[in-house]
């Protein structure tokens, strides 16, 4: 559990690392100096309880994608409400972790309340990434068909459409792939099997793909994505509120351009690899806000811009870290028992064993 520990502690700290320096550039880079601060001090302080509103509404649709694929995999009904959503939302803490590797302690939780293996239940992390992907690309494709002038893209149009389209193709062409059963087996029996170290961890695969087979059928893809667009329509609106908090009008257009940059930064948050994004995503929005926004309503300045993007990543990446910490501490007991750390133990014995099971077998016997 410490080894998880100090990854989140270590995310947090990069984290706040990216913060300072981003601060430090923003007072040094002449164009905002003294304004950011000032334009989040007139921010109308009313607009941060329908902001947070706005991610409640996001965490509930998130919680109901994680609450069907512990269906798909038959640990629904194995787990209590209450503790599947502590789990749940304490797992938001881990995406800071570097490489968001601390999220594969959700399945050492589920594994400790409902047995259900670690490589049966590891594919609902990677699918809650795919859903969240399969999101962004229907909205940003919705948005580029109904108002692609509305978006002041310009020069960046046919790029934004070539890129967009060819991720749309890609990514369900991955999904058709993984419904081809034997392509994989071929794989997994004929390629897999050959390979020094990987051969060994052959009926673990076997179990991550049946899993990932079906947690990827179109079945349960669908209402999925559909889980995934409430997420980033709620939280495309809470842009829409930030902007409003600055004095634009809301309206159909608006609406349009906010969906769009939720699209793309977080995308380009989600491949920096950064710990949840930090400073990648502000500088992100901000650049989005001055190219799509501002020609059209010039009164909104850099340093404004750059005020928005601090409020919307603080509550589009930050807030549920910060509710999950909070669920973390309070169910500290509940979460994390002491018999949970021999659960661990005993899942990295079993891969090590796998990995290199003359080891495992000598330290056995010591």
């Amino acid at each position: 559990m410490r080894k998880y520990r100090n990854q989140i502690l270590l995310g947090l700290g990069l984290a706040f690392f990216i913060y300072i320096i981003l601060i430090l550039f923003i007072d040094n880079s002449g164009q905002m100096s003294g304004g950011v601060s000032e334009q989040l001090q007139v921010f109308p302080l009313w607009l941060l309880v329908p902001l947070a509103g706005m991610q409640i509404i996001a965490g509930v649709f998130r919680l109901c994608t994680w609450q069907y694929y512990l269906g798909v995999i038959g640990a629904r009904d194995k787990i209590s409400i209450m503790d599947s959503a502590i789990i749940f939302v304490t797992g938001f803490t881990f995406v800071v972790s570097p490489g968001k590797a601390a999220e594969l302690l959700k399945t050492v939780l589920l594994k400790f309340k409902t047995g259900v293996p670690i490589p049966r239940s590891a594919p609902i992390v990677l699918a809650e990434r795919i859903v969240d992907g399969l999101a962004v690309i229907v909205i940003m494709t919705f948005t580029l068909v109904i108002a692609p002038d509305q978006l002041q893209l310009g020069s960046y149009k046919t790029i934004s459409q070539l890129i967009i389209f060819t991720s749309a193709i890609f990514m369900v062409g991955g999904l058709i792939v993984v419904q081809i059963k034997p392509l994989a087996y071929f794989v997994l029996n004929n390629i897999i099997t050959r390979l020094p170290l990987i051969k060994r961890l052959h009926q673990p695969l076997i179990e991550f793909y049946e899993s990932s087979r079906e947690i990827f059928n179109l079945r349960h893809v669908l209402p999925a994505t559909l889980f995934g667009l409430g997420v980033y329509l709620s939280t495309s609106f809470g842009l829409v509120l930030v902007l409003y908090g600055f004095g634009l009008t809301i309206d159909g257009t608006l609406i349009l351009q906010s969906m769009f940059m939720v699209g793309v930064v977080s995308a380009i948050g989600a491949l920096s690899f950064v710990p949840n994004g930090a400073g990648i995503s502000e500088l992100s929005n901000t650049a989005m806000i001055v190219a799509i926004i501002v020609p059209a309503h010039p009164e909104i300045t850099p340093a404004i811009a750059a005020a928005a993007s601090l409020i919307q990543g603080f509550f589009h990446k930050w807030f549920r870290v910060v509710v999950g910490l909070a669920v973390a501490v309070i169910f500290r007991n509940r979460l994390f028992p002491p018999e949970l750390d021999a659960v661990i133990e005993a899942a990295e014995a079993e891969s090590q064993a796998e990995l290199h099971p003359k080891h495992a077998i000598i330290k056995a016997e010591g």
